[in-house]
């Protein structure tokens, strides 16, 4: 058994004199070189080796290449899911790369070859093309009086394009016709200018004609644009009105306010894009 290091050195202070004992008992109290330490006497050592691998199992999960899959890509990538792909396309800056088709995968980008092929069929139709205008320049530059009244109508179409295509958005998205040029001369109709001018003016004759046919007026029509102020001049509060889209052939909800028995206002929720037609029946 040891000696305590206090007591060792208490036997080694200034003018003590050791004696064969505490000689003995000092170097007791430490190992020599000579002297190997024993497995057992190391303190903790079985539990240190208790929470170590041996050197079969260490070598087996090297080897073993499912060992962290579920962290860990393989070398093959064959664990990896389209988000990790993805994922790492966005990581290493390479989602927007090009890629071709391959196997079952599809790429992004034409061969050489595939661009060859859309080239090679855009020049067929190209050729095609230059062959049925030589055809009609041909054509046109005969004296057929057919053809040329033909060039004249393809010049006024390329004189008149703007209009047509207000036309076609007219037709097509149900705009308004307040920019639709008249075609002809109205002069003695006044100063009119656009389509929807000549439209008006018309309706309001053919209104008028009708008034003048009715001796008692049971029915007003009025085409308006929004918000208006109506004389129908049927002498009554009761009365049914209808409103409807002239281009899209639909209902439109209106606010109707009695001014008096012959004066209506209506308003709408908002601007109509087309002309409104209002037809009031009296009850």
């Amino acid at each position: 058994m040891s000696t305590p290091l206090n007591i060792i050195f208490s036997w080694f202070e200034k003018g003590d004199i050791p004696t064969e004992y505490q000689f003995k008992q000092t170097f007791s109290s430490f190992r020599h070189l000579d002297e190997k330490i024993k497995m057992d006497e190391v303190t903790g050592l079985n539990e240190a080796f208790q929470k170590t691998l041996s050197a079969t199992t260490f070598t087996s999960h090297l080897e073993d290449e499912n060992a962290h899959i579920s962290v860990l890509a393989k070398r093959n990538a064959s664990n990896l899911t389209d988000v990790n792909v993805d994922e790492w396309k966005e990581k290493l800056k390479i989602k927007f790369a090009a890629t071709i088709d391959g196997n079952e995968e599809t790429g992004n980008v034409y061969t050489k070859e595939q661009i060859e092929e859309i080239v090679n069929v855009f020049q067929a139709k190209d050729d095609e093309m230059l062959e049925h205008i030589s055809r009609i320049n041909q054509i046109l530059a005969s004296n057929d009086p057919n053809l040329d009244e033909l060039q004249e109508i393809v010049d006024y179409i390329k004189e008149n394009r703007k209009q047509i295509e207000l036309l076609k958005e007219v037709v097509i998205r149900n705009i308004s016709d307040d920019q639709i040029n008249l075609a002809g001369l109205y002069s003695h109709w006044g100063t009119i200018t656009y389509q929807n001018q000549f439209n008006d003016l018309v309706y309001d004759k053919i209104k008028n004609i009708e008034d003048a046919a009715n001796a008692e007026k049971i029915k007003y029509e009025e085409r308006v644009r929004g918000d208006s102020r109506i004389k129908h001049d049927l002498d009554t509060l009761s009365f049914v009105i209808d409103a409807y889209d002239t281009v899209t052939m639909f209902t439109i909800p209106i606010k109707v306010r009695r001014i008096d028995t012959n004066t209506i206002e209506v308003l709408f929720d908002s601007v109509p894009p087309n002309i409104i037609q209002l037809t009031i029946k009296k009850i």
